[in-house]
């Protein structure tokens, strides 16, 4: 199989997917809901992490779904993944150190790297109750490389590790962010971010992308996103894929500028566990899709594996 081939759906496929992203477009209320969902502060090393819990009534999947957002991303961009698992599976939502939520202590050695990201998980992991248990970790692009990083280091040891559209190496050096850093002094950044965000997005053409580069702009602390950006530039993890022993689901779905799909094939083909899915979707549902996955692998046990609704969409790897 070629390249170009790797990337195409049958119409039984097409027919499949839409089935699921119909099956999670449901009307309900979103984690953000007043009573939905519990807001609480896990504690980690030198602070806090704030993070979502949902746990409905009446609960028909088998395990929870510990979810990890974004870089700097707004709850309200990722408010789709929990959508087709609100009302009777369990998640939370967990938001890492470089988020405005984080009770982070600001001092010269406070650091804001994605290794240092992952190793917080680990701890609120454990605080949570969580690491010993059967649960699935999922993530989406910053959220994947936390996870990856996570596993290359042994900071947590999920029983599925679920990753939409991550990153093995920084990705932004020519994006907002660097504009951002160039031109706002970041004493102005908190009241400007916003303006500044529908200026530079004003030409963009796809209104998802569109959506998404302000809402990073609302989820923006100054000086966290600063020392994040600076201390994750040269972030490259590619070579040590390799050293992770879990096995680990990767998923691509809409072609986005910051998301090749050829990268996360072989970045699962690194992994000696590694396996890769491809699901294409319309660019306004990647997040639904990653939450249509997560909700079909907290329906089964680690022991099940990969759930038979995404069993079509795997495509094989071989190593040599």
């Amino acid at each position: 199989m070629n390249n170009k081939d790797m990337f195409v759906h049958t119409q039984e496929q097409k027919k499949a997917i839409k089935e699921l992203l119909d099956s999670g477009r449901r009307s309900v209320p979103t984690f953000l809901d007043e009573g939905a969902s519990e807001i609480k502060y896990v504690p980690i090393d030198d602070g806090e992490l704030r993070y979502f819990h949902h746990k409905p009534e009446k609960q028909t999947t088998k395990r929870p779904i510990v979810f990890i957002p974004g870089y700097v991303a707004a709850p309200i961009a990722w408010v789709d993944f929990h959508i087709p698992h609100q009302g009777f599976g369990e998640y939370y939502y967990l938001e890492t150190r470089e988020k405005r939520s984080s009770r982070i202590k600001k001092t010269r050695k406070t650091t804001m790297t994605i290794t240092q990201t992952a190793y917080d998980v680990g701890v609120a992991l454990e605080n949570l109750g969580l690491a010993k248990k059967d649960y699935v970790l999922a993530s989406s692009s910053y959220g994947g490389a936390v996870i990856l990083d996570g596993l290359i280091n042994k900071y947590f040891d999920p029983p599925t590790a679920f990753v939409h559209d991550p990153i093995a190496k920084w990705v932004w050096e020519k994006s907002i962010n660097n504009a951002l850093l160039r031109v706002v002094p970041k004493f102005i950044l908190s009241v400007l971010r916003m303006p500044l965000a529908y200026i530079f997005t004003a030409g963009m053409k796809n209104k998802a992308n569109r959506m998404r580069m302000i809402e990073f702009a609302r989820g923006i602390q100054p000086w966290k996103f600063k020392r994040c950006t600076l201390q994750n530039k040269k972030f490259n993890i590619f070579d040590d894929l390799k050293k992770i022993k879990n096995e680990v689901f990767i998923n691509t779905g809409p072609l986005d500028r910051y998301h090749p799909r050829l990268d996360y094939f072989n970045y699962a083909k690194e992994i000696p566990k590694g396996r890769f899915l491809f699901m294409n979707t319309a660019d306004s549902d990647r997040q639904l899709l990653a939450g249509v996955i997560g909700t079909a692998f907290a329906k089964v046990t680690k022991n099940e594996g990969l759930p038979d609704s995404l069993t079509q969409f795997e495509i094989q790897i071989k190593r040599d």
